[in-house]
């Protein structure tokens, strides 16, 4: 209980804020500042951090008919350490009431990166480090292409999932725009091309194991955000809802939120503005049987 709460606190007792995909480092740190340093404010200590943490989790926790000595009678929580990649194939079929889920969006954000301070707090090195931003779907121009993914899944699954992948006009149009703009040179980065397909190529994956774990009918709930390169809109919630489709699943509905995503100021200074949907998506699984494995 005392390591969650150290874990809730770290970026409130550090020199760091979140800031989008990275940390940005207070002018007191003693690392390089840009053209206006940061100044995140108070830096509270660490004892009365942790302090005003415990006494919020106290609160949470008041009138809650808990023992904290005894085993409370709860369901069975499993927590598994790895890729989605790696664990989906494993997993019984038919095994789940239902999926809620907040996948990497495809915006470049490397969550290792975002999430470094809790990563050092649990120990992990740069080694792991770099390991685990691979291993994770692609969502940002340093993830290489995945080898071997026919390998982790079964035959039939993987040759579907592939065929539904590659048969996504609009994607195939952005993407055919987005290499060509990497050609002119006009990208700020080449790796968004590879990016970009590594991602639906992965999420096509991920939509099919999804639909073989769910048992007939349940939902899986799926919070993502559209995105944009060099003008591109990508609606990312379009071209998963009709994998979904393809993998079995009846898409229920996309709730959108009443407030947009905006866009990086680079974005909007060359191509305008256009606000991107956020979004919520509720698909049912199918009701035959998927593939057993």
């Amino acid at each position: 209980m005392l390591r969650f709460a150290a874990l809730c606190i770290l970026e409130e007792v550090s020199y760091t804020r979140k800031d989008g995909q990275y940390l940005r480092w207070d002018y007191r740190s003693g690392r390089k500042q840009g053209t206006k340093p940061f100044d995140k404010g108070i830096i509270a200590p660490f004892d009365s951090a942790i302090e005003a943490k415990l006494a919020q989790i106290r609160e949470d926790l008041r009138g809650e008919p808990l023992d904290l000595f005894t085993e409370p009678e709860t369901g069975k929580i499993d927590l598994c350490r790895g890729s989605c990649l790696d664990h989906l194939p494993r997993m019984e079929s038919q095994s789940f009431h239902r999926l809620i889920t907040s996948p990497p969006y495809c915006n470049r954000y490397d969550y290792t990166r975002t999430y470094a301070l809790e990563l050092a707090f649990l120990g992990t090195s740069e080694e792991q480090l770099r390991a685990l931003r691979q291993r994770m779907v692609s969502c940002t121009v340093e993830n290489r292409e995945k080898m071997g993914l026919s390998a982790r899944f079964d035959p039939e699954l993987f040759g579907q999932s592939e065929i539904a992948f590659k048969g996504q006009e609009l994607l195939a149009l952005i993407l055919q725009y987005l290499e060509a703009r990497k050609a002119a040179k006009l990208l700020n980065n080449n790796g968004i091309p590879r990016m970009v397909r590594n991602y639906f190529r992965e999420m096509t994956l991920v939509i099919f194991a999804c639909a073989r774990l769910l048992k007939p009918g349940a939902p899986l709930v799926m919070v993502n955000d559209n995105v944009r390169y060099e003008g591109a809109a990508v609606p990312v919630d379009l071209i998963l809802s009709d994998i979904a489709e393809q993998a079995g699943f009846e898409v229920e509905t996309i709730w959108v939120l009443p407030v947009g995503k905006g866009n990086s100021s680079q974005q909007m200074g060359k191509h305008g503005r256009d606000e991107l949907r956020k979004c919520v998506y509720v698909w049912r699984a199918p009701k035959a049987a998927r593939a057993k494995r």
